[in-house]
């Protein structure tokens, strides 16, 4: 389980240096005053998203389940985080906001990684749900 705590981790430190740089980028466009919100989500959003990761690493030894199972929540849940993130990183540079399956492409990409993360995250926390309801 050590090698699954450091992918969640290391994963987590990465996502937390993206948002730091959209920190960056966000300062930029409150005093443009272009796309603040869009910068703004992948700051706040990818900071919160790292910071899971990191707090996932730190339990996932926990949960009563078979290690494919964990290794199953693990990488489902690191796909969610870069799929939103990237949607997130669209959202920030074109303006778009994602929220359907319309519109310019980069709307249609955002909205796809976004579906994508979310089909993929319910599985996860269901699974690692389950295995600390079994821990207990």
């Amino acid at each position: 389980m050590d090698k699954l705590a450091i992918h969640l981790s290391l994963h987590g430190a990465v996502v937390l240096i993206i948002s730091v740089f959209g920190g960056l980028f966000l300062y930029q466009a409150i005093f443009k005053k272009k796309n603040e919100a869009g910068w703004h989500l992948l700051h706040a959003g990818g900071t919160a998203r790292g910071i899971m990761l990191i707090a996932l690493a730190a339990i996932i030894d926990l949960p009563v389940l078979p290690a494919w199972l964990l290794s199953i929540i693990v990488w489902l849940t690191i796909f969610f985080v870069w799929t939103s993130v990237f949607a997130m990183i669209v959202v920030a540079v074109t303006g778009e906001r994602g929220f359907g399956w319309f519109g310019s492409n980069a709307n249609k990409l955002a909205y796809s990684l976004y579906a994508l993360g979310t089909i993929a995250i319910f599985p996860a926390l269901l699974l690692l749900a389950y295995g600390l309801f079994n821990a207990l």
